[in-house]
């Protein structure tokens, strides 16, 4: 390949010296060509004087001399015109000047032909004016200047050209000389050195063998760990079990499985690079709990396997006391909640999967039981998440064939005693199971992004029920239904729920939507804000359900349009107790301060609903006065119960007790 390159680089130069040399000797013959034109143009000048001179005194008609001197001089000049030998100077004497040289010869020429056709009288006139034109008004001089100029760029022209042969002639000295010393290098110097390096090379290798085993050191560490929390990963974890396994002291350990619940929404709300802090602050807090030989691993988004020694509840506990306060996490106050799986190993556990396996369903299960919990790992544990993973399975078909049913418990006036509304709870009669309860089949329908479908069908049925019982004029209905998280986020709640409302017959005053404190916090794009106001607006009453619970600020509240808040029955429980009465009191306040009605769940004793009374509490419901009932057992209660005074724990006829 080089030798190619240099003879076609040799080949070229020499084609360029012949091509040089051609053209400069075509210019030479041009210059010499236009150097005679030129120079001939003065002394054809002089002949067309001297001709008509001699014409006009001895009155002769010899004019065909004077018309081939004029053609010759007319071609002279255009001749001149045509040249490629042209400079700054002539350009200027030709065009520019203000008797430019091209225009006093284009009159002297013309003049000259008119010449062969006037009379007497004009041949005088233009010959006094050809005299003038030639001599007095400077056209001989500026011929004269014209020649001298073409010479002058001819002979700088044929110099260029020179200059250029030289310095090709020199090129091409200068490329065989360079060829000759390095491309013509015999081949087996070059091979020599190619050989030598190579040597040189391998010596470098193996002088190099420490830096190659610092390299593959750091990158087995950045195999078996984590980029961001910089903790063991999974793949580390499990050579740890199977290091444990095969050295016999799998059976000294206990092994965690941590979630940190609600992890999305500090994402969502927050920011990813946010929730990444997150996460490391989470990682150093666990390697905190226990001694540098043990193993924290990130084995998930949001999610850590701690293995240790030490018995696994004793952990769990310390771990939980670690996040006990809410953390300082760049600038925020943060609290975190964990959900725990665990289990204690023993020689019987021969599989790292196994073992993973095991512990992750523990903490799924705990995860199922609504988070900030610890479970530990139970055979039955795989049964029980087997079935909710057929719950999940079957329940699409349930929502379909009406499986999903209403169930109605009453909310009763404390100020006299009197029904004024009935909450709207999710039964499933499983053709298999019986029938299931809403803490059976509600995690498994959030899992399967069935929440918005069936709390479409549960309102659908019982906004019909409610306005068939309306017709009867034993009671003017008024339903609380139920919403999900992500029913209140669904961009098409309004349009779906007024249908549903339209097509029941019932008015916006007979509907109202419970939420739970849950959808104020993790509203998604604040979509579950926006429905809220829009059905506000609409004239329908939103109540913010198991206050007390969860935790939404005071700022949402105010920011809101509730109408009124339950309160859980956690904190009805205990009354009258003094403590219990306390928070009950200040949360009645705050309520009456913010204008909002207030029902109190859980209400079972007479004792409990006259304190509620005492206190200003608005509305009851529990079992002190009916427990929930599926339609036809409710219509039997209302036709009994609508229209008289009812008293927490007194006998009301009917009660159905399936619930």
């Amino acid at each position: 390949m080089h030798y190619s390159v240099a003879l076609f680089i040799i080949f070229g130069l020499l084609f360029a010296t012949i091509t040089v040399n051609r053209i400069s000797i075509e210019r030479s013959a041009a210059a010499t060509e236009i150097i005679k034109t030129s120079t001939a143009q003065v002394i054809h000048g002089h002949e067309v004087l001297l001709l008509t001179e001699n014409i006009s005194t001895n009155n002769t008609s010899d004019l065909h001399d004077l018309a081939k001197l004029a053609i010759r001089l007319e071609t002279a000049h255009f001749g001149m015109m045509s040249s490629g030998i042209w400079s700054d100077d002539l350009q200027a004497l030709y065009f520019e000047d203000r008797q430019p040289l091209h225009r006093m010869m284009t009159d002297f020429i013309q003049m000259s032909r008119q010449f062969l056709d006037a009379d007497p009288d004009q041949r005088d006139q233009l010959l006094t004016k050809l005299i003038a034109c030639f001599e007095q008004e400077g056209l001989e001089e500026a011929l004269l200047s014209a020649a001298f100029l073409f010479e002058e760029a001819a002979n700088a022209d044929v110099q260029a050209l020179t200059v250029l042969q030289r310095k090709l002639l020199i090129a091409t000295i200068v490329a065989l000389i360079v060829e000759g010393i390095f491309i013509f290098t015999p081949a087996q110097l070059v091979v020599n050195s190619n050989i030598r390096k190579l040597r040189h090379q391998s010596d470098v290798l193996r002088g190099s063998e420490a830096a190659l085993q610092s390299a593959n050191a750091k990158l087995e560490y950045i195999i078996n760990h984590d980029p961001l929390t910089d903790l063991p990963n999974r793949s580390c974890l499990m050579a740890y079990l199977e290091n444990s396994i095969s050295d016999g002291t799998v059976g000294e350990l206990g092994i965690l499985f941590i979630g940190i619940d609600g992890f999305k929404s500090i994402n969502d709300e927050v920011g990813h690079e946010y929730g990444d802090r997150v996460l490391i602050t989470v990682g150093n807090i666990l390697q905190s709990c226990i001694d540098d030989d043990h193993l924290v691993a990130r084995v998930g988004g949001d999610e850590f396997v701690l293995v240790t020694d030490e018995p696994p509840k004793a952990l769990v506990d310390r771990v939980r006391a670690s996040f006990a306060d809410p953390l300082e996490i760049g600038g925020r106050r943060l609290p975190i909640v964990t959900s725990i799986g665990y289990l204690k190993l023993t020689e019987a556990h021969q599989d790292p999967f196994t073992i993973l396996a095991d512990v992750g369903l523990a903490l799924q299960y705990a995860k199922n039981e609504g988070g900030n919990r610890s479970q530990p790992f139970e055979l039955t544990l795989r049964d029980e998440i087997g079935s909710q993973k057929q719950l999940q399975i079957e329940l699409s078909d349930a929502i379909k064939n009406g499986e999903i049913e209403p169930w109605f418990q009453p909310q009763i006036r404390l100020s006299d005693g009197r029904l004024q509304g009935a909450e709207v709870l999710a039964r499933w009669r499983h053709p298999k199971h019986g029938l299931l309860t809403p803490d059976k089949f509600l995690p498994a329908a959030e899992r399967a992004g069935l929440t918005i479908d069936m709390d479409h069908c549960i309102w659908r049925r019982a906004m019909d029920l409610a306005n068939n019982w309306g017709r009867t004029n034993i009671w003017r209905p008024c339903i609380s239904l139920n919403a999900a998280p992500d029913t209140i986020a669904d961009p098409h709640l309004m349009e779906r729920f007024l249908l549903q409302l339209q097509q029941s017959g019932l008015d916006v005053n007979q509907v109202v939507i419970e939420v739970l404190e849950t959808t104020l916090i993790n509203g998604a794009d604040d979509m579950a804000a926006i429905n809220i106001d829009s059905l506000a607006e609409c004239g329908v009453a939103l109540e913010l359900d198991d206050f007390g619970t969860g935790y939404a600020s005071l700022s949402k509240l105010t920011q809101l349009p509730l109408s009124g808040i339950k309160l859980d029955r956690s904190l009805i429980a205990p009354l009258p107790d003094q403590n219990a009465d306390s928070v009950v009191r200040a949360i009645l306040a705050l309520a009456a301060e913010l204008g909002f009605h207030v029902i109190a769940e859980g209400v079972e004793e007479s004792v409990q609903a006259e304190h509620l009374k005492s206190r200003g509490c608005t509305l009851a419901q529990g079992y002190g006065y009916a427990r929930p009932m599926p339609p036809d057992d409710f219509e039997q209660w209302l036709a009994q119960n609508a229209n008289r005074a009812l008293d927490a724990g007194g006998e009301q006829p009917t009660q159905a007790l399936r619930a």
